[in-house]
């Protein structure tokens, strides 16, 4: 899908949180800039939380609000190994959250099955593609519910 500017980007995101399920973990793929953390903001307010940024110095970032919300940016990770550093079980199979990873890619023998993959591809300055990989059930079932 085409995503024109900010407000569709948002529209995007309240509609992404009506399907969301604790226990959902969502990699988002894309380069910087590609609108990744904004995503996430556009959620995190949806579900109550005024105060949400970007995890890269911090690595991971835990939001409370109507849900809890685990954000994860692993842009630092020089080895998959690094994943090792931190309590990675709590966020790649949150029982009571949903979990958001920013360059997941860095730990990818770490990485759980079924994650909801969303890729960003920046067409220009404010237009971006935005594809949900049907690669896991979650995936498919969201999928098809943007298809429809």
């Amino acid at each position: 899908m085409i995503i024109k500017d900010l407000e569709g980007l948002k529209s995007f995101a309240l509609s992404l949180k009506k399907l969301l399920k604790k226990g959902d973990v969502i990699n988002l793929i894309g380069g910087m800039g590609a609108g990744k953390t904004t995503l996430v903001n556009f959620i995190a307010k949806a579900f109550g939380i005024s105060d949400s940024s970007s995890p890269t110095f911090s690595i991971v970032n835990v939001y409370e609000g109507d849900e809890k919300i685990y954000h994860l940016d692993l842009y630092r990770f020089d080895s998959p190994d690094d994943i090792l550093d931190i309590d990675f079980e709590e966020y790649f199979y949150p029982e009571d959250a949903l979990t958001f990873i920013e360059w997941a890619e860095r730990t990818q023998e770490y990485l759980p099955d079924g994650m909801i993959n969303i890729e960003f591809e920046k067409i220009d300055e404010n237009k971006r593609k935005l594809t949900i990989r049907s690669d896991s059930k979650r995936g498919r079932e969201i999928n098809e519910y943007f298809s429809n």
